[in-house]
């Protein structure tokens, strides 16, 4: 990961991160050293708080509370790190991307658990996430190696992924699968620019130096891994809310648990076809999709 040639002063002083990212620093305001990476961030925060808003609204269970509260965080990490490029907010951003993911691997393998028990399940691998989390602060900050926290998320991820795609298989459900794809394409889309950004770096600055200034937000492509990831967990989460509630059929059978809004929300709907009301949903949801995709393109 390299540093950028460019590194101008402002407010916040000189950078102490160990990274730097690709958006030229203090270009656009004095008080926020990467401008878009800063307000791009915002998609990990309205969301969640939308999501926070309508669980309990809902009366969803309070484990997820705490994913959307994760994505809270990172996104008010990610915002303060990008603003002022500090360690500290560097610490704030990247830990809780570690400790959030921990929290939804434990989610994603409690969904057959009774939501009304008062017993903590699955004891064991909940003290275990809790010693990675505690164990990798430890020795993140003995030493701050970059890569070391990209290598134990990605790791963390990949399991995430895993245990959906056993879910999937095993509860057989079209709507978990359309949602694990829309949110496993995001994602991914949004780690291919995050790529480009980092290796290709000296390109897309000397693009930026020969197309309109209106244009060069649109080159920051850190800005939009923000962006695309910051959705894809969120509906993730939705994953998660969907196919707890469709393994205990906690409703009747004439209802089904639909994302709507663009994949914003996620609520129970009528439905007049027999057999499995999941599976039975398939169309509106495909429809859903069909209109998710040509707004993004």
């Amino acid at each position: 990961m390299a540093f950028q040639e460019f590194n101008d002063t402002g407010y916040w002083g000189k950078p102490t991160a160990t990274i730097d990212w690709c958006e030229k620093n203090y270009e656009v305001n004095y008080y926020v050293a990467e401008m878009w990476n800063t307000i791009s961030n915002l998609m990990m925060i309205i969301p969640p708080l939308w999501g926070i808003w309508d669980m309990k609204k809902q009366k969803f269970a309070q484990r997820f509370f705490f994913c959307y509260s994760f994505i809270l965080v990172v996104g008010f990490g990610s915002l303060a790190f990008h603003m002022t490029l500090l360690y500290e907010m560097q610490l704030f951003d990247e830990l809780p991307m570690v400790w959030g993911t921990c929290y939804c691997v434990y989610c994603l393998s409690i969904v057959k658990h009774d939501m009304k028990s008062k017993i903590i399940p699955n004891k064991l691998l909940l003290l275990t996430l809790i010693i990675i989390s505690i164990g990798f602060a430890i020795i993140y900050l003995a030493w701050p190696q970059p890569l070391l926290q990209h290598f134990c998320y990605g790791i963390l991820v990949a399991i995430s992924l895993a245990q959906e795609i056993k879910l999937i298989l095993e509860f057989k459900c079209a709507v978990c699968k359309r949602m694990f794809i829309v949110a496993i394409a995001l994602y991914l889309f949004g780690f291919f620019l995050w790529n480009i950004d980092n290796i290709l770096c000296k390109n897309i600055t000397i693009l930026r130096e020969h197309i309109p200034m209106f244009l060069q937000p649109f080159t920051q492509m850190h800005a939009w891994w923000h962006i695309f990831a910051g959705y894809g967990v969120y509906i993730q989460v939705l994953f998660c809310i969907h196919s707890t509630y469709d393994y205990h059929k906690k409703y009747k059978h004439s209802s089904v648990l639909l994302p709507e809004h663009m994949y914003f929300s996620i609520r129970w709907q009528k439905t007049t076809k027999t057999g499995d009301c999941c599976s039975s949903a398939v169309n509106d949801l495909g429809q859903s999709t069909f209109h998710l995709s040509s707004a993004l393109l």
